[in-house]
């Protein structure tokens, strides 16, 4: 492209996107990076790509689109967009079939509060248990406190708040992986919550998405 200034010709050139469709940009190991792909695997997007960006790994294009190199990083047709929660929803009102959210105004607030919690406060101690000594035990036995007193919550059957497989639920599956990839034990008395943790596993898009068929929640008695 060739601008012209009073005095002198002046070429900037305008290097295109990398993909001209869908592209999600993710961090390996990463519970954020692993909700926004569980959502894609969910609608099923058939030109979606998805590009992992390793540790220390200079990609030129994902720097183009993102100077920050902040991820998970989603570039479409409509732009580039940054944060799980903002691209997961994004994702589920750009295709909207199945719908990710509840119809209702008090039905999508209270899957927004859910997401609120495990963005903010179960992911965060998920990813600090990955590491060594005092943090990581002190991360490791507030994430399954945290998850046994609000066990109750987890239905017996179907999915978090219904029949209808939300946002919410893609988010606890990630987080459910986690804690089998930690070995993390369940206590046999959060039985609701261990077979609603298989049902997440089973889904044809969680396959497809971990290519992998997950062992049994931990547990023990």
């Amino acid at each position: 492209m060739a601008l012209r200034s009073r005095t002198k010709r002046v070429t900037i050139n305008v290097k295109p996107a990398p993909n001209v469709g869908l592209t999600l940009f993710v961090a390996a190991d990463s519970l954020p990076s692993d909700w926004a792909r569980l959502v894609l695997a969910e609608k099923e997007v058939d030109s979606a790509a998805i590009q992992t960006i390793r540790p220390g790994e200079v990609d030129e294009d994902f720097l183009l689109l993102n100077p920050t190199q902040a991820l998970p990083t989603l570039a479409d047709r409509e732009g580039v967009i940054q944060s799980a929660r903002v691209i997961v929803e994004y994702l589920d009102e750009r295709y909207p079939h199945p719908s990710m959210m509840p119809l209702s105004p008090s039905g999508r607030a209270r899957v927004r509060m859910t997401l609120h919690r495990i963005d903010n406060e179960l992911f965060p101690l998920a990813a600090k248990m990955r590491g060594t000594g005092a943090e990581a035990s002190a991360a490791r036995t507030a994430l399954v406190q945290g998850l046994l007193d609000g066990a109750r919550f987890f239905p017996s059957r179907g999915y978090f708040f219904g029949s209808e497989y939300t946002l919410a639920d893609a988010a606890w599956a990630v987080l459910f992986r986690r804690l089998l990839a930690s070995s993390v034990t369940i206590p046999r008395d959060a039985s609701s919550m261990i077979a609603y943790a298989e049902r997440l596993f089973a889904r044809p898009a969680f396959l497809r998405c971990f290519n992998s068929t997950p062992k049994s929640v931990s547990r023990k008695a």
